[in-house]
C-alpha cells in the first residue's frame, strides 16, 4: 500500500495479487490490466474440472477417470491421482483452439507428485494439447533419455532438460517458450536450463484436444502419467524467471 489510507475494500484474485508483486513495492489502485491471466488454470478444488481461465473444456474419459486425492494445498479431493495405465481426461475435439498454436509463445506449468519415473527412452505426460494424429502437440512431461528429464515435447521436436524430480513429493514445473529453438525449464521457481529442441521442426502446434495424463487416450501410444497432479496452467506468453518464481511462491505458500 502506498500510504496508511490505501485499504482495499474487495478481495483480490490471485492474478491481481501476483500483478502487485511483479510491479514492485507498491500496488496500484487499478488492476484492470493484470498482465498474466492464464488461459488455463485447473485447480481441481473439490474435484471440479472447471477451468477458471476463459477456455471452456468438457472433460471425459474413454477408459478410467483419475482418482480424486489430496491436492498440493492439502485440500481433500483437490488433486488428481493416476495409479494405472488407463486413467486420463480428454476435452472435446477443438476445445483447445484458443490456446497458443503454431510457434507462438506459451508457458505450461503444473504441480506434480510422481509415484514413478518413466522407463528409459520413454515419457510420462502431465498434460498436453494439440493434434496427436499429425504429432503437432504441446506437451508438459517427464522423460528419461540418458538420465531423467523435465521436458517440453512437440513430439518429434522435443526439448529435454536434465533434472530428476523426486518421487512422492510435490514439485512445481514450468516450460516457457518464446519462439525459436529452445525452451526454458523451471523447477520449484528455479531456472534449470534452456535445452534446444531436437528432431524434426519447427514447432507447429495445431488444434486437437486438451488431455490430462496421457498422449492419445484410448489405444495407441499412451505415455500415461503415474502419481498425482494439480494446478495445471497454460499462459499465452513466455513467462520470465521472476513471474514463474512468484507463481511458485504463491502456490507453495499454501
Amino acid at each position: 500500500m502506498e500510504n496508511a489510507n490505501d485499504a482495499y475494500s474487495r478481495e483480490y484474485t490471485e492474478t491481481q495479487v501476483l500483478s502487485c508483486l511483479l510491479q514492485g513495492p507498491y500496488c496500484p489502485r487499478s488492476l484492470s490490466s493484470a498482465p498474466i491471466q492464464p488461459l488455463v488454470q485447473l485447480d481441481f478444488t473439490n474435484g471440479s474440472l472447471v477451468n477458471s481461465g476463459p477456455v471452456v473444456f468438457n472433460f471425459s474419459s474413454q477408459e478410467w477417470a483419475p482418482n480424486l486425492t489430496t491436492g498440493k494445498d492439502g485440500d481433500a479431493n483437490g488433486g488428481l491421482n493416476f495409479d494405472t495405465n488407463n486413467r486420463y481426461y480428454s476435452s472435446a475435439a477443438g476445445q483447445d483452439a484458443s490456446l497458443p498454436l503454431g510457434s507462438s509463445p506459451r508457458t505450461l506449468c503444473a504441480w506434480i507428485k510422481p509415484s514413478q519415473l518413466p522407463a528409459n527412452n520413454s515419457h510420462q505426460l502431465v498434460f498436453r494439447y494439440g493434434n496427436t494424429t499429425t504429432a503437432n502437440a504441446s506437451v508438459l512431461a517427464l522423460s528419461t533419455s540418458s538420465g531423467n528429464k523435465v521436458s517440453f515435447l512437440g513430439f518429434g521436436y522435443d526439448a529435454l532438460a536434465d533434472y530428476t524430480i523426486p518421487l512422492n513429493t510435490w514439485s512445481h514445473i514450468c516450460s516457457s517458450y518464446s519462439g525459436g529453438n529452445t525452451v526454458s525449464i523451471y523447477v520449484n521457481g528455479n531456472f534449470i536450463a534452456s535445452p534446444a529442441f531436437a528432431g524434426s521442426g519447427p514447432l507447429n502446434t495445431t488444434s486437437g484436444a486438451f488431455v490430462i495424463g496421457t498422449w492419445t487416450g484410448s489405444g495407441g501410444l499412451a505415455y500415461y502419467w503415474w502419481g498425482d497432479s494439480d494446478d495445471m496452467r497454460v499462459y499465452d506468453i513466455a513467462l520470465n524467471s521472476v513471474q514463474i518464481a512468484q507463481i511458485y511462491r504463491l502456490g507453495a505458500a499454501f
